[in-house]
């Protein structure tokens, strides 16, 4: 989105808690622009800390979090170790600048020691509810040894994962900017089902750029030299203002096609298409005609579509709406067009994202 539609974007949650960074919104280069999200997150995402004066997100709340920010890990040579009796994970997080290049943030660490939880627990004690009426608090009794025992074995099992998703969450909450614990985000006596709004900010290719087009084609060249030789290249379809890629394979609407016999055009640069005598398109011997009937145009329209709809090139979104209008039977042509157009704009941006992740 521009930097006008984000700061209109912004001032419809004025009550969410931002973490929309100032540099995102600032003057971008015409290949990248700024994405915002909102999430929307109850009370029973978070962990209740200081008796509710403040709160800390939970590991799949942070992820959600992450997502929406643009945030991908760096992989460390070393991401666990053990010392001693503990294991220590390390993470490191990183984000796309308002300059394209990556944000590195911090390397955390987080230890966890299955000896020392175990302690603890046999500090703490062990809560009984046994006799406890409903909406009271449990009673507190001394664990036995074979509890101990056993607690401590399910410590260990869970030790190396436990090390693992701390150090990336710490790593999360650092490049995010965001505190361990978030005070006053809710109130003690709220229910579980208080919403609150979160507002991320993130830096995304813009695949409306026909430098970024033009350098995606590049990457489409390349990949068919690399696989079919240099021969491929040459094969591969001229860049036409005026033409159609609708589907996974190339075609052309009927209106774009010649109609004028070959015997009036020749040498004029007239196009080798015959929908209604092509075999692989009906399955028939060429006919003397060399005009598409209007059934057959639409016909063939409808297997590009359904060639879209089983394709990897564009979102499930995308997918879905294809699959829809089949299912009520669209027979249209103007109909059936417009979602072409739609599948291949979708394929365009779909694949611009891909290459930025």
């Amino acid at each position: 989105m521009t930097k006008e539609a984000a700061a209109k974007f912004i001032e419809k949650y004025k009550n969410a808690r931002s973490y929309v960074k100032p540099s995102h919104l600032e003057d971008l280069s015409q290949l990248l622009e700024v994405h915002i999200e909102a999430i929307e997150v109850q009370k029973s995402e978070f962990h209740e800390m200081d008796g509710g004066k403040s709160y800390m997100p939970r590991k799949e709340t942070l992820d959600k979090f992450a997502a929406a920010a643009g945030v991908s890990y760096s992989v460390l040579p070393e991401p666990t170790r053990k010392e001693g009796t503990a294991y220590v994970g390390r993470s490191q997080a990183m984000v796309m600048g308002p300059d394209g290049k990556m944000i590195v943030g911090d390397v955390c660490e987080y230890e966890f020691d299955p000896e020392d939880r175990t302690e603890l627990l046999s500090l703490d004690g062990k809560k009984d509810w046994t006799g406890v009426p409903q909406g009271g608090r449990p009673n507190i009794r001394e664990y036995s040894e074979r509890e101990l025992k056993l607690e401590r074995i399910k410590l260990k099992t869970v030790s190396r994962q436990r090390a693992n998703t701390g150090a990336r969450n710490r790593a999360t909450v650092s490049i995010l900017g965001m505190p361990t614990g978030i005070k006053g985000l809710f109130a003690k006596n709220d229910p579980d089902s208080k919403v609150v709004v979160f507002l991320f900010s993130r830096i995304i290719i813009n695949a409306k750029n026909e430098l970024v087009m033009n350098r995606m084609l590049d990457g489409i060249a390349g990949n068919a030299a690399a696989l079919y030789g240099p021969q491929a290249v040459k094969a591969l379809p001229a860049a036409q203002p005026d033409a159609d890629d609708m589907g996974p394979g190339t075609f052309r609407p009927a209106e774009d096609q010649q109609t004028t016999p070959a015997s009036e055009s020749e040498g004029e640069g007239a196009l080798d298409l015959d929908l209604a005598n092509d075999p692989d398109l009906n399955g028939s011997k060429p006919a003397s005609s060399t005009v598409a009937s209007e059934e057959e145009i639409v016909t063939t329209l409808l297997v590009k579509l359904e060639e879209w709809s089983m394709s990897d090139e564009i979102t499930k979104m995308a997918k879905d709406k294809i699959n829809d209008a089949i299912k009520r039977g669209i027979k249209s042509r103007r109909d059936i067009q417009a979602l072409l157009d739609f599948a291949q704009s979708n394929a365009k941006a779909y694949a611009a994202t891909r290459k930025a992740s």
